[in-house]
């Protein structure tokens, strides 16, 4: 009989009543007073091998888990010995000048003082030699240098001249300002001044862009200019400091922004306010003559009534106060590259650069190294 056929043989099965089967417990039996049963399902046969298979499974993961943890202990049974051998190799002597002492782990040296010693000696072997061959072969960035700082001075030299002459002008503007203060008031010069036609002539002012009188113009566009120059501020977290100077910036604190005021005093319109004039109070402007010629006369007009010198003192001042803030930051980028050509000059000698360049001079009779064009 061949064994597909054997397979499918049926045997009876044999089993007692109420109890359940030893090797399959999900099996019931059959619930009759017979002893002999069925042959089993197929579908209890397939779940009796997954059982098996689990178990196997389950055994298969335990052995695994126990080799893993004997290959950890091994492990760390064999690094001790690893570091012993690693401890008995042979040590190397210090670096540093005259010591016979081992060096330390991961270093040359036994010490910093062996290695400090051993970097002086170095220099002074190197050092004197890189010097005696910098004295001997020109720099013209050296030359360039020292022109440079000429030419710095100079300016620096002018520059603090004229600011002299910007703080004599200064001086000279505020004894003009309270001479003409001084003068007396002539009401007769109102009708020679507006004797003209200009009420009927119009202008357009260059910040609203509405028309408005020649008459009054001046008062018109400097009204606007404060309405539009309080919409922006500027400022700085640091107040100015500088000596010898006076009525500069602003300088008013916002504790808002946390900022310093940073325009001219005279012209600040937020924390500056023009006086009140007086009906009794003079011009006072400087005429003159041809434009640019100074004369000894003063406009003697009343100040609330003259139209040709509206706010003269402010703008005065104001361009003084300009010129003496240009004229120092000219002198301070000055003092910057002042400052820069000096570090380069001395980086360019210095000892970290020499010990680390060095120019080689192919031919000793030839002590300037630059190349020389053919006309």
């Amino acid at each position: 009989m061949r064994r597909e056929e054997a397979g499918n043989v049926q045997r009876p099965c044999k089993k007692q009543v109420g109890k359940t089967c030893q090797h399959f417990p999900g099996l019931q039996p059959w619930m009759n007073d017979t002893e002999e049963f069925l042959p089993l399902d197929p579908a209890l046969k397939k779940q009796a091998v997954n059982v098996k298979k689990m178990e196997h499974l389950k055994k298969k993961v335990e052995r695994k888990k126990k080799k893993q943890q004997k290959q950890k202990l091994m492990a760390k049974w064999k690094q001790p010995e690893q570091m012993a051998a690693k401890d008995r190799a042979p040590l190397q002597q210090c670096l540093g000048p005259g010591c016979v002492y081992p060096t330390r782990p991961g270093s040359k040296y036994c010490s910093d003082n062996c290695g400090m010693k051993l970097a002086a000696d170095r220099i002074y072997e190197i050092l004197p030699q890189r010097i005696q061959q910098w004295k001997n072969s020109p720099c013209i960035a050296e030359e360039h240098g020292k022109k440079m700082l000429e030419r710095i001075h100079r300016e620096q030299q002018d520059t603090q001249t004229y600011l002299k002459d910007m703080e004599r002008h200064f001086h000279e503007l505020e004894a003009i300002i309270l001479r003409g203060k001084q003068q007396a008031v002539y009401n007769d010069e109102e009708k020679s001044e507006d004797g003209g036609d200009s009420s009927h002539l119009q202008i357009f002012c260059v910040s609203c862009g509405q028309p408005t009188s020649m008459r009054v113009a001046l008062r018109h566009m400097e009204r606007c200019f404060t309405k539009f120059e309080c919409k922006s501020s500027f400022g700085s977290l640091y107040p100015t400091c500088i000596e010898g100077t006076t009525r500069l910036f602003c300088d008013r604190y916002d504790p808002q922004s946390k900022r310093y005021c940073k325009r001219l005093q005279v012209l600040c319109p937020e924390h500056s306010k023009d006086p009140k004039v007086l009906d009794d109070e003079v011009c006072g402007c400087p005429l003159v003559h041809n434009v640019f010629e100074l004369t000894d006369n003063f406009c003697h007009l009343p100040k609330r009534l003259c139209n040709h010198h509206y706010c003269w003192e402010k703008l005065r001042r104001a361009e003084v106060d300009l010129q003496r803030i240009r004229a120092l930051q000219k002198l301070e980028e000055l003092n910057v590259q002042e400052h820069k050509v000096r570090t380069a000059m001395m980086n360019r000698a210095g000892l970290v650069a020499l010990m680390l360049h060095q120019t080689i001079q192919h031919d000793p009779l030839t002590s300037d190294l630059r190349s020389k064009v053919d006309g």
